[in-house]
């Protein structure tokens, strides 16, 4: 049986992750309709605070993870969802990349 401990964390990774997500979409979705230069200076100190605060919660379900036992499906299936989120961050860094050179965009 899962505590309010557990739910409070569960709930509160899973608003991070899906946070990070959205906001990433739309500075990459801003960037690539409007290919304004300083919108990468932005997403660069975007995806630093992201990378640092799900990280912070990939740890805390980590250790969450090895001490308790009662919520381990959830905690699993919540850590699977911020990993999720790396590659597409990866992938919006290569397409804006891709498209500031093809823009002729200096970086």
């Amino acid at each position: 049986m899962k505590s309010d401990r557990d739910i409070f964390i569960l709930t509160t990774a899973k608003q991070i992750a899906r946070t990070s997500l959205w906001g990433g979409t739309g500075i990459f979705l801003l960037f690539a309709i409007s290919k304004i230069d300083k919108l990468m200076v932005f997403s660069a100190f975007f995806i630093f605070f992201a990378v640092l605060a799900n990280g912070i919660m990939l740890l805390i379900l980590l250790l969450n993870l090895i001490t308790r036992s009662a919520a381990r499906r959830e905690i699993i299936n919540t850590i699977l969802i911020i990993i999720i989120n790396i590659p597409i961050a990866i992938f919006y860094v290569w397409l804006s990349i891709q498209i500031s050179e093809l823009n002729h965009i200096k970086l």
